[in-house]
């Protein structure tokens, strides 16, 4: 692709995806609802306003609602703002207080059940499948959306939803408030 051809948004996200490949994921091993039988954990996090757990909150006096672990932390900030600036460019308007990042992460079917809104998903990298799929409220049907460079907004706490099988590497930015 020439670089001069490429639009605003494209360029913010080939920015963003070359930050991505760059960028050590760390394990998760926190949100096990997303993960399938015989995972431990996946490579993913999330920046922004988190829940924190109730244990939390009287074990250590965390507030409820706090910023991420890694939202504080230095090394986060670059690939927060990019992520940050491709919604901006994509919807100035969707409000958001979270974003939650994935490598290669094949989620199992799962809710979103502490999401308040509305979300956003885009997918990112050189993959073919890996396709979300949503079910419908009463969980009877589904649909599959090819979210490959492309952008699906789904509401997460009311339609349980996984990612179809793919190969090579896949990017996920799930952008939702809590």
């Amino acid at each position: 692709i020439l670089i001069k051809n490429l639009t605003k948004i494209q360029m913010s996200k080939l920015q963003l995806l070359t930050a991505l490949r760059e960028f050590d994921f760390p394990t998760n091993r926190s949100r096990k609802n997303v993960l399938n039988t015989g995972q431990s954990g996946y490579k993913g996090f999330v920046l922004g306003k988190i829940n924190n757990w109730a244990h939390t909150v009287e074990k250590y006096g965390k507030p409820k609602i706090d910023l991420s672990r890694q939202t504080k932390q230095e090394k986060y900030k670059s690939i927060y703002e990019l992520a940050k600036n491709v919604m901006k460019k994509h919807n100035p308007n969707f409000k958001f207080s979270t974003i939650q990042f994935n490598k290669n992460h094949k989620s199992a079917k799962h809710i979103d059940a502490k999401n308040a809104t509305d979300s956003y998903i885009l997918g990112l990298g050189d993959y073919t499948g890996g396709e979300l799929r949503i079910w419908s409220e009463d969980g009877k049907t589904h649909t599959d959306k090819n979210i490959k460079n492309r952008w699906l907004r789904f509401n997460g706490a009311k339609h349980y939803h996984q990612t179809l099988p793919f190969k090579g590497e896949r990017y996920t930015l799930v952008f939702y408030s809590i």
